[in-house]
């Protein structure tokens, strides 16, 4: 059986990442067509890599024997008067060859422990979803997750367009967990 972990991504990842993460069927729900896309040349995955992958605390790359296939990260933002501190955001991608096969649950299921033990005052974590992304939906609810309201327009997209998206959270005391 192949075996699934989570590690901090390396520069030596980038030909992986560009494989999966530049295809229109991934990137239809997350958010990185700010900085990838189905075009991108090496060079600019490179420079997303240096900027914001390898520099943040919590972008872990979902691994296949070894071999990076999809993403976990973990976003805290303090927000104003710091009100937010408490919180962080939940986001993850596969490779669409990997859908369907619960590599995305176990990653997930593995992050959500280690994040409540190893973040300081970490009492929340958040996933948005795009509501028409029913497959990430029951990826949170295995974990989970409570599907605790829907957020219209919440989102503006690079192409202007608003999308609704249904919010989901997870608590350290919830039930999976213990």
């Amino acid at each position: 059986m192949p075996e699934i972990t989570l590690r901090p991504y390396k520069l030596s990842d980038v030909d992986d990442f560009i494989r999966w993460a530049c295809n229109s069927e991934v990137l239809q729900y997350i958010n990185l067509q700010f900085w990838v896309n189905v075009n991108s040349s090496r060079e600019q995955v490179v420079t997303y890599f240096n900027e914001v992958v390898i520099t943040h605390p919590w972008y872990q790359a979902i691994c296949l024997d070894g071999q990076a296939i999809g993403y976990v990260v973990l976003e805290r933002e303090p927000g104003k008067y710091g009100l937010d501190r408490g919180r962080a955001k939940l986001s993850y991608a596969l490779g669409r060859e990997y859908w369907g096969r619960g590599i995305t649950t176990i990653a997930v299921k593995t992050t959500i422990p280690t994040a409540f033990r190893k973040v300081p005052d970490l009492v929340r974590i958040e996933a948005l979803v795009d509501i028409e992304n029913e497959a990430s939906e029951r990826v949170l609810k295995k974990v989970g997750f409570v599907k605790e309201g829907l957020l219209r327009k919440y989102v503006m997209v690079v192409d202007g367009e608003g999308i609704d998206l249904n919010i989901f959270s997870i608590l350290p005391n919830d039930p999976i967990l213990n």
